[in-house]
């Protein structure tokens, strides 16, 4: 199978290299017969001039009335470049040229031009680094035809009036207006602009002026999302409105946030986003931050039903960073971090242990086990090898780690070819301890490197090659996380130190794992390494088809990436002992509990995946009468994704379609649709058709709009969009082909009695899975309302949008089909509905104060809330007991905690053996869980009023989900000079944490007192019969029934809403005009502290690690860094 998949894959990319290497051939050859050809006949010059700047983009500076006496023309040409062309049509006229890229200016010759009013300037334009600017427009203000472009190292030469004033400007930088006074020279810095860098926005399939946008989409730059963690979904929380992200874990290599947008809809299939990087579906943890330009998230129906089946969970776009038309800018970043954890459990001593657990003996009417003076021996530590007192946490954690980072960017390129290039270099160790005798620390490091270059082949033709590596490799124990902070969590204090004084091994006399000693089972038991690779490909060659008709171009895109991943394991058991006391020169007496055994041979295994993806496209855009923007597309691809551990393919096609139309920038419209067809469902049943719409009304561009009311209210925009998107993730990749049925062995069918009286049987086959033929995807119908709003000269912007989501066609087994009806296993149907709704927004606000000093604010906020609207389940005698109507991810099927008992509870007596007994008044109803309550034990919800607590009072629905329904995030900056300083505050809310989801980590003597710890929290916080309190953490401590506290009740749920300080980084622009002249552009010094501060509820652990933590996670880093930026 792998050298049949082998031949496939290099024979579909030999074919695609063929065909993209003939097509390269085909406008090589052709290139000088596609740059200009025209004709016209008695016509003006400046009509001339306006079809090469419609047809071939060419732009013309030039004096109002230079044009104006020239006799018309006539001229016919044909396979000509540009400076044929104007050689020809102002041969006779008197006029030159000079040429700056794609833009020429026109004057009189000098023989010819009157200058004797006129002074010559020259001029430098770079930005507020000192960098040079290339082909930033030059022009006079009180007429912009005439000017120039600055050239490669950011010089202008103008001729111009006394006291003339110059407008500056380029893309992505403010406008500046420059007074032309006495002087010859002048220096020109220009300052970034915010708006403008926003002017053009990255859209399914391509790019939309913003203004005439009509979908939900959120964007930040790749620079806000810099951290110094591997992951970057780890920095998405509240930096984007839409997105919910949460960060379940800190262990290196295995630390990627879960995230959706606008929450989850569907119970049964997948609900995590499509993610494109380059607009080829990719890892959004593979791709370096360094990389990244911009990062879009696609939410409504407008901005994701071109993706068909594949977009009813959202759509990450990202797009990496491309080379530039000026020299080349060589820019290094070095960081070095201190890590330490957020947040540890704490846990009791040995003698606070014994202590608790006399009293939970007491509690349950038993005499203690542990003497005061054995305790006594344990709380002085007289001999720590016979009396320890073991802090696992403690034992085995650092208490801090370092990480690295480095990244080299290569950025330029000219008229005919850009390019970028990176190479980085990430190295995160963990927490763990170390082992004398290898390496079982866990830690990650990668290597990633991008080249992505672009070239002219003609002036109509562009071609880009992308490669990009991504090289990982883990280190970690034996056992896995959980296993070990589990251990953590669940072994006692008392039961043996770590090591023993003279450096032996320490073990219980138990054989049960669940009582291994946590150091051997962290150092002695082997060590998991793990070799991450992958190659990504991209090759899209566009053509300008101007000479058809202007504004069309076509596109195509061959894509071809490679994913590794090899494991190996070698385990070992360690020689072990139990000390069980001294002799009489006070040597420890040993047992030797285990025997050693050599390190095993390597255990491997491995792991592939292959993926081609293939694009062709149409596109239009034109604007016709400054007023009509009409833009089309029309798109196919195909993508074939093949794992190494299976024969089949996972494949899809589709067909896209877009049509957009904005009016005199008032009015916009967009229509689109996506058909997909995915191999997931039968045949006749694998395309379908998703549509959408959007409109949108920008009020601000009406004419009657007044102009004097723009400086206060400069941008209203209102927008609107419906549609259908799909969803063919059913979850997982056994569920593939559902529609198929499935056959297995059966051996028990009857066919009669024997001799001896003993039923025969005869084996068979039985039909496990029946065939589901009109089975197909999630369908979701999304509305979307939003509006845009900028105030006070745009300095304020805000954006908030309302959406109504419906998910239906969930596909799942059915649950209510009764055996009888002849399956061995229930059929699957798309059956099931969830709605989701809520609001999600943004707010900006950029202030400068002088020249030097400048202040930004900036807040987002995301709530999403969900509904099973249909479930398949049986009708229940209650409704709390259904899961219709609740939401998802909900802690369900509990009871609700009241509160304890207490004494007015109770019938109090003394029994025949002098004890003291308890019996409930009446009123107050029982539980089946616990068969005889006392004060201080948790008291249950009757709901139904039955007078006794039992299964029909279990809810469905009894606190906050477990995934937050609210994100949020907040922040500031600050400029002076060269000083900046940043604060950004993430949060969640309407969230809950099950701490008894992990029992053993939380229930102290929960499996008798050879198990489960003592929390800190446990021992501060509990109710004993000297201190009644209701407001308590634990109730009544007891060790023979502790059924009643451990079973599913809401005493255990938390608020597990937090504030986290995300984000605080100061540092320094350092002024280097004088470092220019040995070629250091600019440096940049800054420390940055993530995960600074946590604030909370639940206060044990860090709510982020979720409802199953417990302590029982590796838990999520507290990071210094300290960096440095050089630019050359």
């Amino acid at each position: 199978m792998k050298n049949r998949f082998k031949n496939r894959s290099r024979q579909v990319l030999k074919y695609a290299l063929l065909v993209l290497s003939m097509f390269l051939f085909g406008f090589w050859a052709q290139a000088n017969a596609q740059l200009i050809t025209l004709k016209h006949s008695n016509a003006r010059i400046e009509k001339v001039l306006e079809q090469i700047t419609g047809q071939y983009k060419i732009h013309f500076l030039y004096k109002d009335d230079l044009l104006s006496r020239l006799k018309p023309v006539s001229i016919e040409v044909r396979e000509m470049n540009i400076d044929q062309v104007l050689h020809e049509l102002f041969r006779t006229t008197g006029i030159t040229y000079t040429r700056r890229n794609n833009n020429i200016t026109l004057q009189r010759s000098e023989r010819l031009d009157n200058r004797q009013d006129k002074i010559k300037i020259t001029g430098l334009v770079t930005d507020s680094a000192g960098v040079a600017i290339t082909g930033a427009s030059v022009a006079l203000k009180s007429n912009p035809a005439i000017g120039t472009a600055t050239d490669r190292n950011g010089r202008f030469v103008m001729e111009v009036q006394p006291n003339a004033v110059l407008v500056v400007s380029y893309m992505g930088f403010a406008s500046q207006d420059v007074s032309v006074t006495g002087e010859r020279d002048y220096k020109i810095v220009l300052q970034p602009d915010a708006a403008g860098l926003e002017e053009v926005i990255v859209v399914g399939f391509g790019k939309q002026k913003k203004e005439s946008v009509v979908s939900s989409i959120a964007t930040v730059s790749g620079e806000a999302l810099r951290a110094p963690t591997r992951s970057l979904s780890n920095n998405l929380a509240g930096q984007v409105p839409g997105l919910i992200a949460v960060q379940r874990s800190g262990m290196p290599g295995y630390d990627d946030a879960e995230f959706w947008i606008r929450g989850t809809s569907s119970f049964a299939g997948g609900t995590s986003p499509l993610v494109l990087v380059d607009g080829i579906p990719r890892s959004l943890n593979n791709i370096d931050p360094d990389e990244i330009e911009t990062f879009s998230l696609l939410k409504d129906a407008a901005a994701t039903a071109v993706y068909g089946a594949e977009g009813a969970n959202g759509v990450i776009l990202i797009t990496s960073k491309r080379g530039k038309v000026q020299k080349t800018e060589i820019s290094y970043r070095g960081e070095y971090s201190y890590s330490n954890p957020t947040r540890v459990p704490s846990v009791a001593s040995s003698f606070d242990y014994m202590r608790l657990y006399n009293e939970a003996l007491r509690n349950d009417g038993q005499e203690p086990m542990f003497s005061d003076a054995l305790m006594d021996l344990y709380r002085t530590n007289a001999d720590p090898d016979l009396y320890p007192s073991s802090n696992w946490y403690d034992l085995l954690l650092k208490d801090h780690t370092y990480n690295t980072r480095h990244n080299l960017n290569f950025r330029g390129g000219g008229d005919r070819m850009r390019f970028f290039v990176n190479a980085g270099f990430f190295g995160e160790d963990g927490l763990f301890i170390s082992s004398k005798n290898y390496d079982n620390n866990s830690k990650f490091h990668r290597y990633n490197l991008r080249s992505n270059i672009d070239m002219d082949v003609t002036a109509t033709t562009t071609l880009r090659v992308d490669l990009a590596g991504q090289y990982g490799k883990v280190n970690r124990p034996f056992f896995d996380q959980t296993n070990i902070f589990e251990r953590f969590s669940r072994i006692p204090p008392h039961l043996f130190p770590a090591l023993y004084s003279d450096g032996r091994l320490a073990a219980h006399p138990s054989q049960d794992l669940n009582k291994v000693n946590p150091y051997n089972q962290l150092t002695e038991y082997g060590y998991r390494k793990e070799w991450r690779s992958s190659i990504q490909s991209r090759v899209d060659i566009e053509q300008k088809l101007n000479f058809l008709t202007q504004g069309l171009r076509a596109k195509g895109t061959v894509s071809y990436d490679s994913y590794g991943e090899f494991q190996m394991y070698r385990t070992q058991t360690p020689e072990t002992f139990v000390a069980t006391g001294r002799d009489a020169d006070g040597n420890l007496i040993y047992q030797r509990k285990t025997n050693k055994s050599a390190m095993g041979e390597p255990i491997e295994t491995n792991s592939a995946e292959k993926k081609i993806y293939l694009e062709a496209s149409i596109n239009y855009d034109r604007v016709f009468a400054d007023k009509h923007d009409v833009s089309a597309m029309v798109l196919t691809y195909q993508k074939e994704r093949q794992l190494h551990s299976q024969a089949l393919a996972y494949r899809k096609q589709a067909y896209v379609g877009r049509v957009t139309y904005s009016f005199n920038r008032i009015y916009s419209m967009e229509a689109n649709f996506g058909i997909t067809g995915s191999e997931q469902f039968a045949e006749g049943y694998r395309f379908g058709f998703f549509p959408a719409v959007g409109v949108a009304y920008n009020l601000t561009n009406e004419p009657f709009f007044p102009e004097d009311l723009k400086r206060y209210v400069s941008n209203v925009k209102l927008r609107a969009s419906v549609g259908r998107t799909g969803n063919d993730d059913t979850g997982s990749d056994a569920n593939r082909f559902l529609y198929r049925g499935q056959f297995a062995g059966y051996s028990t069918y009857p066919i009669g009695i024997g001799t001896s009286g003993a039923t025969n049987s005869l084996a068979g086959l039985t039909e496990t899975r029946f065939e589901a033929p009109m089975l197909g995807w999630e369908i979701e119908d999304k509305r979307n309302y939003g509006v845009d709003l900028g105030l006070f000269n745009s300095k304020l912007q805000i954006t908030a949008d309302y959406f109504d989501n419906l998910r239906t066609n969930i596909l799942l087994q059915r649950r209510t089909i009764v055996n009888v009806a002849g399956y061995m296993s229930s059929p699957w149907q798309n059956f099931g509905k969830v709605q989701n709704r809520g609001v999600d927004g943004s707010i900006t606000f950029n202030q400068k104060l002088g020249s030097d000093f400048s202040v930004q604010l900036r807040g987002n906020f995301t709530f999403a809330r969900n509904k099973i609207i249909e479930y398949d389940e049986v009708k229940q005698l209650y409704p709390w007991m259904e899961r219709t109507g609740k939401r998802l991810n909900a802690i369900d099927d509990v009871y609700i905690a009241e509160r304890l008992f207490n004494d007015g509870d109770f019938n109090i007596y003394t029994n025949e053996d002098g004890k003291i007994a308890y019996q409930l008044k009446d009123g107050i109803a029982p539980s089946e869980q616990m068969s005889n309550p006392k004060p201080g034990d948790i008291k249950y919800k009757d709901l139904n009023g039955d007078g006794i607590v039992n299964t029909f009072d279990r809810v469905k629905d009894a606190a906050m989900p477990t995934v937050p329904e609210i994100i949020y995030g907040f922040g500031t900056s600050f400029k002076y000079k060269g000083a900046f300083l940043s604060v950004f505050f993430q949060g969640a809310a309407n969230a809950s944490a099950n701490l008894n989801n992990q029992s053993n980590a939380m229930m102290p003597f929960h499996w008798g007192v050879l198990e489960s710890n003592v929390r800190t929290e446990v021992l501060e916080s509990r109710w004993d019969a000297q201190n009644p309190n209701q407001d308590v953490f634990f109730p009544r401590i007891q060790i023979a029934n502790m059924t009643n506290t451990n079973t599913a009740n809401t005493w255990w749920v938390r608020d597990a809403s937090f504030i986290r300080l995300k984000n605080v980084e100061f540092g320094y622009n350092f002024d280097v005009k004088r470092l220019n002249l040995i070629g250091i552009r600019s440096i940049r010094l800054y420390a940055m502290g993530q995960n600074v501060a946590l604030w909370d509820k639940v206060k044990m652990y860090d709510p982020e690690l979720g409802n199953s933590a417990g302590g029982t996670k590796y838990p999520i880093p507290s990071i210094w860094t300290g960096g440095l930026e050089l630019s050359f």
